[in-house]
């Protein structure tokens, strides 16, 4: 990933990662997909395996509160998003 500072936001580095939805776009219509399947493969497996690891840790915080909400409401799946940005 090297330097950091290179990216002015934490949007920027989700897009460098691949944690962003796909989003299609027709007409006033707008749908969020699954995360894109482009950006640093490496990063974002590192990144998923370390929300999984406070999601099933004793003193996870909020990221396992966040991840029992969500799971509740739309599965396991968006979790990985949540955590990077």
């Amino acid at each position: 990933m090297g330097d950091c500072k290179r990216f002015s936001s934490a949007k920027q580095a989700a897009y460098y990662a691949g944690l962003v939805p796909r989003v299609d776009i027709s007409g006033d219509t707008v749908r969020y997909g699954r995360i894109i399947n482009r950006g640093c493969h490496s990063i974002r497996r590192v990144i998923v395996q370390a929300a999984w690891s406070l999601v099933r840790c004793q003193h996870g915080g909020k990221v396992k509160e966040f991840y029992q909400r969500l799971y509740l409401k739309k599965g396991a799946k968006k979790i990985d998003h949540r955590y990077f940005t």
